[in-house]
């Protein structure tokens, strides 16, 4: 992976049944690569792309939910809460590549966390072997807001995350650009974005916020707003769950070959004026999925 600091590492799609999940998200054209399980209860399954990638995550424990850190946090016990409010987006994992080094940035910013989270677990290779995974997260939990939550995560071994023979998929997905989020007022989250990435990368107008990072972009929108932007297909969340994400876009090296895996699959999308699919929340773990081709002529 080349440099990228505190660009979207993983997007979490939080679910209550991981095998339907994974089954909707295979039917979407997407190589679902082997579940891994969590000390803290929870287990998942990665979408992966050459520099990012979608976590499906869900409960397979829920004895170990509450093993928190030495700031009190419990990551498993936030996911369940998250499943409580509702499926999908439950927070986004940022790319970093020194966690003890972004932690202190975020201290010296100021910027709300939750402590480091150093854990292992065993993962496992395409071959069938398996090799213990050390990883150290940040947490920058929105207590106000904790949908709108976020995590560095730093892979001490990334070689055994981002595996070619996981990265090819029916539908050439090849990239995260965007990840989607609805809020009645996005300006009450600059602060908070200003914060992780500095002003330059934050714009904010009268009904939505953009926030650019080294791997794609973030967009809040309005409620209004976000009927404008995802025509064609519900918005997966009401007014009590606001503000939450809503939808992650990715790109493809062939929109052809992702549309016929579509109709082949019988999956209903809306065509956008871009030339993009955007497909319903209900194909893909209450989450909107757009499919846009990478250049402008595929």
């Amino acid at each position: 992976m080349a440099k990228n600091h505190l660009g979207i590492d993983h997007p979490l799609v939080a679910v209550k049944d991981m095998d339907k999940a994974c089954e909707d998200f295979a039917r979407l054209g997407f190589f679902i690569n082997p579940r891994h399980h969590h000390p803290w209860g929870t287990d998942n399954h990665l979408l992966m792309f050459p520099e990012n990638f979608i976590e499906v995550i869900s409960i397979y424990d829920a004895s170990k939910l509450d093993q928190k850190n030495e700031k009190g946090f419990a990551f498993g016990r936030f996911i369940s809460d998250s499943l409580v409010r509702k499926e999908g987006l439950a927070l986004v994992a940022l790319h970093s590549e020194d966690a003890r080094q972004d932690h202190q940035l975020m201290q010296d910013r100021q910027v709300e966390n939750q402590g480091l989270v150093d854990f292992r677990r065993i993962a496992h290779r395409p071959d069938g072997s398996e090799e213990e995974a050390v990883v150290s997260l940040v947490m920058l939990i929105n207590t106000e807001f904790p949908a709108i939550s976020h995590f560095f995560c730093h892979q001490h071994k990334p070689h055994l995350v981002w595996v070619k023979d996981w990265m090819t998929h029916a539908n050439g997905a090849n990239a995260i650009t965007k990840v989607s989020y609805v809020a009645n007022s996005p300006g009450i989250l600059y602060p908070r974005f200003v914060g992780i990435y500095g002003e330059e990368a934050v714009t904010l107008t009268e009904d939505m916020l953009e926030v650019s990072t080294d791997r794609g972009d973030f967009e809040i929108f309005t409620p209004a707003q976000a009927q404008i932007r995802f025509a064609g297909v519900e918005v997966p969340i009401t007014p009590e769950q606001e503000p939450s994400g809503v939808a992650i876009r990715v790109t493809t090296h062939s929109i052809t070959k992702a549309k016929a895996h579509l109709d082949k699959n019988q999956v209903s999308y809306h065509t956008t004026e871009e030339g993009g699919l955007r497909i319903p929340a209900s194909y893909a773990g209450n989450t909107i999925i757009e499919i846009y081709p990478e250049k402008a002529e595929d």
